[in-house]
């Protein structure tokens, strides 16, 4: 009986067995199995011990657990380089023996690279439940295993606790540099400290995964932090650079980009170019690339939002009411809600959803977008002359920052 697979079994994760019977099968006490089921601290050296006489090594003539091992290796790398692609292809081959995989030594690890592929894959349900299962088993991870796990948990996190974001990341750095994670690690705490305001230290970890991108050759990746030093100038008020960096990605043909990573550059751009009142700028952007990446409903939104800046409701109205709302997509969901209610006059509707907007970009880190929110419930509270209520809602992003 091997280690991961007992473990599964005791701890219940895996049915089909009793408990107790298989903790006489590998003279485990009763008292010791009823302090793992309640999730109770145990003595390291009886885990120790038993963990030993379990046996933690992958049989050497087992050849069909060494490819699976092998297949699982192949997957982390595919993703630590975003290759979806790979990714795919490798999980769906590995899913046809997940019977034999819950059955080996390679349990824990299977689970795992599952729980990768569905963090790269924003499956949130899947991921939330694979979640809860390695988080009982931290314990017999690898060095190696462990901090892979920390930084796919952190990443799990990302879109809705940016403690626990970088509390994972920290844990990767704190550990033995590792080629393909450390550097995801650097990156992934730069987008942290962005979110706190702390361009500094943001810059500084991303500058550190740029260069080891570039060594890994990892230039996908690299496509990613380029990108997001881009919203970093943004943040900072450097509109020209920003665009700069953002249009020269998009420019570029030697690296493969994927549809939805272009579709988000131009939605920097366009985004840059409102900040920066350009909206000339929204409709020459949506012209020129329109036959590289296909526009989606937030690039029209973006675009009927210049519309009625240059005075040309008629033309912002035809784009917006091809456009939909997006559960997936808050950002873009709300931004199409306040294109649709500036053209309505709505302006009680339009102070709620921007009230609503302002809180939501604040608590996770959007400062472009709070910032772009803010002004216009400024605007709108100044309309009616409520300047008290103007600087109320102003107030709100200084005491963030």
């Amino acid at each position: 009986m091997k280690q991961v697979n007992a473990l599964i079994r005791i701890t219940r994760l895996k049915k089909g067995i009793k408990a107790a019977a298989l903790a006489h099968e590998c003279n485990i006490t009763a008292s010791y199995l009823s302090q793992i089921e309640s999730g109770k601290e145990v003595d390291p050296a009886i885990t120790s011990k038993i963990l030993r006489q379990l046996g933690v090594e992958i049989k050497k003539n087992n050849r069909q657990v060494q490819k699976y091992d092998r297949m699982m290796d192949d997957l982390i790398n595919a993703a630590a380089y975003y290759d979806q692609t790979r990714v795919k292809e490798l999980i769906d081959q590995l899913t046809k023996s997940e019977a034999v995989l819950m059955e080996s030594e390679l349990a824990l690890k299977w689970m795992l690279t599952t729980f990768i592929a569905q963090v790269l894959n924003k499956n949130n349900g899947a991921m939330k439940e694979t979640r809860e299962i390695l988080k009982k088993c931290v314990k017999l991870f690898t060095p190696e295993l462990l901090q892979i796990y920390y930084l796919y948990l952190g990443m799990s996190f990302a879109n809705s606790r940016s403690d626990l974001f970088k509390e994972s990341m920290l844990k990767v750095l704190g550990m033995k540099e590792r080629e393909s994670v450390t550097s995801i690690a650097h990156y992934n705490l730069a987008i942290c400290y962005a979110r706190e305001n702390n361009h500094f230290l943001a810059d500084k970890h991303n500058l550190k995964a740029q260069r080891a991108f570039l060594d890994e050759q990892n230039y996908l990746r690299l496509i990613f932090s380029k990108s997001f030093e881009a919203v970093l100038y943004s943040e900072n008020g450097m509109m020209e650079e920003a665009l700069e960096i953002s249009c020269s990605i998009l420019d570029q043909t030697i690296i493969k980009i994927p549809l939805y990573q272009r579709q988000q550059v131009l939605h920097n751009i366009l985004f840059t170019c409102i900040l920066a009142k350009r909206y000339e700028d929204v409709q020459r952007y949506c012209a020129q690339y329109s036959s590289s990446v296909e526009l989606n409903d937030f690039h029209r939104a973006l675009q009927a939002w210049a519309f009625i800046k240059l005075n040309r409701p008629q033309e912002a109205e035809v784009l917006i009411q091809s456009c939909t709302p997006d559960k997936n997509d808050p950002f873009a969901s709300q931004f199409i809600a306040i294109v649709h209610l500036t053209l309505a006059q709505d302006e009680a509707g339009l102070q709620r959803l921007l009230i609503q907007f302002q809180k939501f970009a604040l608590k996770v880190g959007n400062d472009l977008s709070a910032k772009f929110i803010t002004d216009l419930l400024c605007e709108s509270y100044i309309r009616k002359n409520n300047y008290s209520k103007a600087v109320y809602y102003q107030n709100q992003i200084a005491h963030k920052n």
